[in-house]
């Protein structure tokens, strides 16, 4: 075994302790977590969650839908571990995984399906239904392999997908995946860049405070140096749109920066990057050029072009060795340490773009005394992207603070139907109102948010394998869960302690589901278009619950939960039984809720 399969093989021992009990001690599953984990900015549980693989996968082993205010971005992933390293992912392997995609967005009739597969084709063409009028979705397929990325001619159905439409594939290997996944706290790095010809300098004075600022002219290649010294996607951490965005942009610097004929008017068609670091300083050279040393660079506008590029070099077979010399563009510079002006130059610098408020509020001063409490109750409060990827600490314990934010909203604001929309949008929507209204309690109610979600999404994922096909409505329902917990007991918004008492939490999760089988059975006899995903982003659900927050009900849970006798290894098959008494009571309550408030009620 290599030293690079030895690296990735420790990466995925990392994660066995928390992958489900079925799939523990299997590498296969391990790097596809892995793999997910490392390309997209989500937790474990989440990528666990959006795993498809399985019989009647179709070769797809994951979706994962990220809807943002502006955008709709789909991820597919085809994953391959190989104890063979002589072997790549095959040609047919790499069809197939198509074929299937293009019967998702084609709108075909797809067969021989898995439940967790129908259920997320059924999510995405709701989406597209939903939102076509605004957007139609961005989709993006990687497949990753654990030895190397299959030849030119394997990738043909690849390029010929991509030449479709909002499809872009995109190969990983192993180092590619542990470049991703590699380090991402700050680290000193300098880097020299070479100018072409002169530039244009502004010193700091009192006309232009404490920033100094070049402007020059540098190659493609010299762009592509500085990410991959800086440390890959490191150096992208504070950049709004990293690579995902505009498809169409991409492709078309893409196909500007490979064309013989193109490539020399790509300083003219390209809007630059704009980058900040801690120090700069420069010097001549013998043609006249500048070489400027750079200390800590951050690119903060231009991801797309810096990945475009880089992806670029990587298919150098394909263009001349030397092409990416001959490719200039523009480079703003700016040397200072003011956090809150590097945030303002960050939304200034994207303003055509949709803003991550994640990195533009990392600084908040709640945000920073949130974090500080989460530490010393032993979780980490993550308000950067892969904030603590280097941190020796059980991954358990980080809390990444949109994922909160999600639950938070849910559980104390009464909105996951708005919170399940996106996580992003959830946060710049809401984000004032939460930490700028002078709660006292949010720092333990936020980390209350953060236990209840996590034990949640640990249910699920301890028992997907055991759920019936009705069941499959679990992956869509982890915030109405969060919702629903908070609404039967109450007294969970105020105590930590029941998280000590795993019984009495299965207790109150089994009330929950019941509560949502009963739901889902009759929402389906009124709505023939019903889908799990459309339910679970109405008001529906949440009007319904409110109605049945009544005192009887809540002191059965409430005594149910106190009872001493012990109550182990809930599956949904015991369910039923467990919440015999209330059931019927709950189906005749939710049939005369409906009947006196008619459909209006719940538009």
């Amino acid at each position: 075994m290599s030293i690079l399969q030895s690296v990735l093989k420790a990466n995925l021992d990392n994660l066995n302790p928390y992958l489900p009990e079925d799939k523990k001690n299997s590498d296969s599953f391990a790097f596809l977590v892995f793999a997910i984990t490392s390309i997209l900015d989500i937790t474990i549980n989440e990528a666990i969650l959006c795993s498809t693989e399985g019989s009647g996968d179709g070769g797809i082993d994951a979706i994962y839908i990220d809807e943002t205010e502006n955008n709709i971005i789909i991820h597919i992933f085809q994953t391959k571990y190989r104890t063979n390293f002589n072997k790549s992912i095959g040609k047919n392997e790499i069809d197939l995984t198509i074929a299937k995609v293009e019967e998702i967005f084609q709108g075909y009739t797809v067969e021989n399906q898995s439940p967790i597969i129908a259920s997320r084709i059924e999510e995405i063409r709701d989406i597209i239904q939903e939102k076509s009028d605004l957007k139609m979705p961005e989709i993006y397929l990687y497949f990753a392999v654990n030895t190397s990325t299959p030849n030119e001619a394997d990738k043909e159905r690849a390029r010929q997908l991509e030449e479709k439409g909002n499809y872009t594939v995109l190969f990983y290997d192993s180092n590619d995946l542990l470049q991703a996944a590699a380090d991402k706290s700050k680290k000193d790095c300098k880097i020299n860049v070479t100018t072409h010809k002169n530039i244009l300098y502004l010193d700091a004075d009192e006309k232009l405070g404490d920033v100094r600022g070049i402007v020059a002219t540098i190659s493609a290649q010299q762009l592509i140096n500085i990410y991959k010294t800086g440390g890959w996607d490191r150096v992208l951490s504070r950049n709004i749109r990293y690579f995902l965005g505009n498809n169409k942009i991409n492709k078309k610097i893409k196909q500007t920066a490979s064309n013989i004929e193109e490539a020399k008017y790509f300083w003219f068609l390209n809007n630059g990057v704009t980058i900040t670091c801690d120090k700069f300083s420069f010097t001549d050279d013998a043609r006249g050029n500048k070489i400027i040393s750079v200390s800590n660079p951050k690119i903060i506008n231009g991801g797309q072009t810096t990945k475009s590029l880089y992806h670029v070099s990587k298919e150098i077979p394909l263009s001349p060795n030397n092409l990416l010399n001959e490719v200039y563009l523009l480079i703003r510079l700016y040397e200072t340490d003011n956090e809150e002006l590097i945030d303002k130059i960050t939304e200034g610098t994207n303003n055509q773009n949709p803003i991550f408020e994640r990195e533009l509020k990392a600084n908040h001063p709640i945000q920073l005394l949130v974090k500080k409490y989460f530490l010393e109750k032993g979780y980490y409060y993550e308000t950067h992207r892969k904030e603590y990827t280097d941190k020796k600490i059980d991954k358990d314990k980080i809390a990444n603070n949109e994922r909160v934010f999600q639950s938070y909203v849910s559980l104390f604001k009464d909105i996951p139907h708005e919170a399940k929309s996106s996580k992003s949008k959830i946060f710049e929507r809401y984000f004032d109102d939460v930490f700028d209204n002078g709660n006292d309690n949010l720092p333990q109610q936020l980390l209350i948010s953060h236990k209840l979600l996590t034990f949640i999404e640990e249910q699920a994922k301890k028992y997907s394998n055991e759920w019936k096909n009705e069941d499959v409505f679990l992956n869509h329902a982890e915030l109405a869960m969060v919702y629903i917990v908070g609404k039967i007991y109450p007294k969970i918004k105020t105590d930590e302690t029941i998280f000590n008492n795993i019984t009495s939490l299965k207790r109150i999760y089994a009330f929950a589901i019941l509560l949502l089988r009963i739901f889902i059975e009759y929402e389906k006899k009124r709505d023939m278009d019903y889908s799990h995903n459309k339910f679970f982003k109405s008001r529906d659900f949440t009007v319904v619950i409110k109605k049945i927050h009544f005192e009887e009900y809540i002191s059965f849970i409430e005594s149910s939960v106190i009872q001493n006798d012990p109550l182990t290894n809930i599956v949904p098959e015991a369910i039923i039984e467990l919440c015999n008494l209330p059931s019927e009571k709950i189906a005749v309550f939710y049939e005369e809720i409906r009947r006196h408030y008619g459909i209006q009620e719940f538009a």
